[in-house]
């Protein structure tokens, strides 16, 4: 029996291009999908009930024929999916697939994915009154990390509730990571367009074989969202307005959490 791998990620790090490089390196070994049921995994609510079966019944039905055609399918090859919505169902998978299950943790720095959010308008307010803001996750679900968010979230500007979901996601991950005993491989969006992959071997991990092209073309974007910022970013001091995402960041190897010049080029 073959593996299935998650990516566990905010999203708006290198996912798109993971999926695109690995389809088409290895595309002949493997199945790759990027974000197969978008948020119809119903991130937000899975945080807290942990399994599919006590959601709605179109919900749990989609995530439930989902997981069931992994399962068949591992049965000839390996699977991959990459995408930020699976993140909190990674409980449940590991329950479903066991031994089968890998997981890669996707990082990126918390400013750049922050600022990479507002361009998709996450926490914008809509412009028309019938238009839905865009809400990755608030400290008001059930089972998030930092519910002492909930006093202070009305007068957050939308990048610093960017900052939260990263802190919120990757805190989920640090903690995932202790409780399972599922293979494991943390990976950063520095290491993947601009370090060393070499060690831990990405392709190593995944059961592959090294050939070339899945480090070729690193600087090049893939990203289908692209989009500009609607609204300036606040000049914050991290540590000292949000003490908890600045532990998360250094736990993570972020030490360095001012705001950069430029943000560079988007990765999806």
């Amino acid at each position: 029996m073959h593996s299935a791998t998650f990516v566990l990620s905010t999203g708006r790090c290198g996912t798109q291009w993971l999926a695109e490089k690995l389809g088409a390196t290895f595309g002949d070994l493997l199945t790759v999908t990027h974000e197969p049921l978008h948020n119809e995994y119903r991130p937000r609510l899975m945080l807290g009930l942990r399994t599919p079966h006590r959601l709605d019944l179109e919900s749990r039905e989609t995530i439930l024929r989902h997981v069931e055609g992994i399962g068949r399918g591992l049965e000839t090859r390996p699977y991959v999916e990459c995408g930020h919505p699976c993140w909190s169902a990674l409980p449940y998978l590991i329950d479903r697939l066991g031994e089968r299950l890998r997981i890669i943790h996707l990082v990126r720095h918390p400013i750049p994915t922050a600022l990479s959010w507002l361009t998709q308008s996450a926490y914008v307010p809509p412009l028309l009154p019938h238009l839905q803001e865009k809400v990755l996750l608030s400290p008001f679900d059930d089972g998030v990390a930092f519910p002492e968010y909930r006093e202070r979230w009305a007068s957050l500007h939308p990048y610093e509730k960017c900052l939260y979901y990263w802190a919120e996601v990757n805190a989920f991950g640090l903690r995932l990571e202790r409780e399972t005993s599922s293979p494991w491989l943390r990976l950063t969006f520095e290491q993947l367009f601009f370090g060393d992959l070499e060690t831990p071997s990405l392709p190593g991990f995944l059961g592959l074989p090294e050939r070339p092209g899945l480090l070729e073309q690193r600087t090049e974007v893939v990203d289908k969202y692209r989009f500009l910022p609607s609204l300036g970013v606040p000049d914050l001091d991290l540590r000292a307005s949000h003490p908890a995402i600045a532990g998360i960041a250094g736990e993570l190897g972020y030490d360095h959490l001012v705001l950069p010049a430029s943000p560079g080029p988007e990765r999806k």
